[in-house]
């Protein structure tokens, strides 16, 4: 294994993004009337042959049914009207409100690598039915591509600010496409915790590459209790005297927003193995680590972490490895990655 340096670190699996505030569900579309819809516009960035479409639902009344469909773009870049390809679309049942809703496609749209292309959920029967996002979840992605386009009487574009897209594409019932822009939430679950028993919160997972490690970011809302940065192995061993103990008033407390820290000693990591990068509070004053919630477990394949990796805690001597329909919201920061050739490198300057 031979590892070369980064210009700069890159954050893995990149779950926080840049992100403005903390992440909530809210409504950007409401459907009310024959011909409305709330749509998203993305670029495939693999081949995909989608059957099933998925959306988060807000409030639902009137048992309404909405229509979820995969079509065409016009010239000026708005859903065309025109299915995919044939039968490229499917209507739910009866929608419960606060629920995500996951409905099959009569036939599958085939999408190739590159091509753009619209998903849409249109209003079927029924009073009214909230479409719902999270904000504060990605806020790069307010850029031009991908958007959303809300037809309320006349369809209107617009960026997707610092939110993602609750919808979802899978190739099967239980297997997802991760889509930039969209992640498939049910919610977020704050966990406050301090030094009680020993807890400790963090993420389980099985590195995809071999790599070094140098720090985290992580979600602390506005806690402010004293805690130490840790890599485990997944057995519980400390990596690497990796532990490193930070203040807790040594923040922004009130901004919402990610901490990023570091190590006192890098750790190698060796791919296929699984590990544990976790936050250990040292007082009574509470940390606190923000987790998104997905339908199932199978849901994470939509999220840039996939299957490899899920939320993990600790107390009183004992891993609790079963909350695995949750992702917390952590990175890990790595500033050297394997160059696959098993020589040399180019050393770069390690930012932060």
């Amino acid at each position: 294994m031979t590892l070369v340096s980064l210009p700069s670190p890159i954050a893995w699996p990149g779950l926080l993004g840049h992100t403005v505030g903390s992440p909530a569900l809210s409504t950007v579309a409401t459907l009310d009337a024959s011909g409305e819809y709330m749509a998203y516009v993305f670029v495939a960035r693999e081949d995909m042959v989608v059957s099933h479409v998925g959306f988060r639902a807000g409030t639902s009344t009137g048992s309404p049914t909405c229509e979820v469909r995969i079509e065409t773009l016009d010239a000026t870049g708005l859903p065309s009207g025109t299915l995919w390809a044939t039968n490229t679309n499917g209507t739910t049942g009866t929608v419960s409100s606060n629920t995500n809703v996951l409905q099959a496609l009569t036939a599958s749209a085939s999408i190739t690598k590159g091509q753009a292309f619209s998903v849409m959920v249109k209003y079927a029967t029924g009073t009214s039915q909230i479409i719902q996002q999270v904000n504060n979840a990605a806020s790069p992605l307010g850029s031009s591509l991908p958007y959303q386009v809300v037809n309320a009487g006349t369809p209107t574009k617009g960026n997707m600010g610092g939110a993602v897209s609750t919808f979802v594409l899978g190739s099967s019932s239980t297997t997802f496409y991760q889509v930039p822009g969209a992640y498939p939430f049910t919610g977020t679950n704050t966990s406050a915790f301090n030094n009680t028993n020993g807890a400790r919160r963090g993420l389980r997972f099985t590195i995809p590459m071999n790599c070094r490690a140098i720090g985290m970011r992580w979600w602390n809302s506005s806690s402010v209790g004293d805690y130490n940065a840790v890599l485990f192995s997944d057995a519980g061993s400390e990596l690497s005297s990796s532990s490193t103990a930070f203040d807790g008033d040594i923040t922004a407390a009130s901004a919402n927003t990610p901490c990023t820290v570091y190590f006192d000693n890098t750790v190698t990591l060796t791919a296929g193995t699984t590990y544990r990068l976790v936050i250990e509070p040292t007082s009574a004053t509470n940390a606190t680590l923000l987790a998104i919630t997905l339908p199932s477990a199978d849901h994470r394949s939509a999220t840039p972490l996939g299957l490899i990796g899920h939320y993990t805690t600790f107390a009183s001597a004992a891993w609790d490895d079963t909350a695995t329909s949750s992702v917390p919201y952590m990175d890990l920061l790595i500033d050297q990655v394997d160059n696959g050739a098993g020589t040399g490198g180019v050393t770069g300057v390690i930012g932060g």
